[in-house]
């Protein structure tokens, strides 16, 4: 895990605050789910066109957007001006497909944990202006139960091995 996705820029060797540089990755998904201009205007919803937001019905963060943050995050900062297919980067040789999928399954199996639902409040407070809850409303299901077992049942070892 890069410095860029601890406190203070600060690697924490335990882990025990990875994903704790939570304004940064906020930032990256307000501007991505509510266009740039939010990040300046005291509101989390920009005028006047439909925000990504609205077009696709997010109204709060999954542990795949928080992964996507962290992994654009570093793309940013890396050499790279483009992503491949093979999802490594041309010039930095970073696995940004690897990087997503290990960041998504640390956040998926840590999503009930106190500090995960403190960070995920902070970012949803922060992209969608009003506190939010990891809960799911009545018309969508909170499947993260069902992952996370299912997980724990795979392999996940074997992602390279993909059934077609």
């Amino acid at each position: 895990f890069p410095p860029v996705l601890f406190p203070n820029l600060i690697e924490d060797k335990s882990l025990k605050t990875v994903f704790g540089n939570w304004a940064l990755l906020a930032q990256i998904l307000k501007a991505a789910l509510h266009g740039v201009t939010s990040l300046h205007q005291g509101s989390s919803h920009g005028g006047g066109a439909h925000t990504n937001s609205q077009k696709w019905d997010i109204g709060q963060v999954t542990p795949g957007s928080i992964a996507w943050a962290a992994v654009i995050t570093i793309f940013f900062l890396s050499p790279d001006t483009e992503f491949s297919g093979s999802g490594v980067g041309k010039k930095s040789n970073i696995n940004y497909k690897e990087l997503f999928y290990n960041y998504k399954r640390v956040l998926v199996t840590k999503w009930k944990s106190k500090r995960i639902e403190e960070i995920v409040a902070k970012i949803n407070n922060y992209v969608f202006g009003a506190a939010q809850t990891s809960t799911i409303d009545a018309d969508h299901k909170d499947h993260t139960d069902a992952i996370n077992r299912a997980m724990a049942a795979l392999d996940v070892d074997t992602d390279d091995e993909l059934v077609d």
